[in-house]
């Protein structure tokens, strides 16, 4: 009904009847003044021009902005526990099985290749890949991914 009400011009309205209004030979309005609203009898008209400087409720919150953003920024928050924390404890624990590598110890490189520990310099560790050949390779220690085992048949 309020929209049907909006559509028509001032002299239309008629807020005691709930269909159509009644054409009337009313003036059109003055332009240059302020535009009158619809009233129902016996109240005083109101301008729009009042009825929009008056306050509608309690100012807004300066923190209602970051209200808005506060699932985006849970949703970030959990996404950095669950990816980003995780992989730096993995790789921390990674790193502090390598530092304790010693000769002997069954190891497996990022490659997926299994071998046992002949010598550790510095950064570099010789692993013999085959037994019966005495095949030995080297390689860092960043490329150890898994220490598997002690030794059990060291020499």
């Amino acid at each position: 009904m309020q929209e049907f009400l909006s559509l028509l011009p001032l002299g239309q309205i008629n807020a005691n009847t709930t269909g159509p209004a009644p054409t009337t030979d009313a003036a059109p309005p003055v332009t240059g003044g302020p535009v009158m609203t619809a009233t129902t009898e016996g109240a005083a008209p109101t301008s729009q021009a009042a009825a929009a400087s008056q306050p509608k409720g309690p100012p807004p919150s300066p923190f209602s902005g970051i209200l808005n953003f506060l699932p985006l920024i849970l949703m970030f928050v959990v996404l950095y526990f669950i990816l980003f924390r995780g992989q730096r404890k993995e790789e921390k624990r990674r790193k502090q099985m390598v530092s304790e590598m010693k000769k002997g110890d069954k190891v497996m490189t990022i490659g997926g290749l299994v071998a046992r520990v002949v010598s550790i310099d510095g950064e570099e560790v010789v692993l013999k890949i085959d037994e019966s050949a005495n095949v030995k390779a080297t390689y860092k220690k960043s490329s150890i991914q898994q220490v598997l085992g002690g030794d059990e048949k060291a020499k």
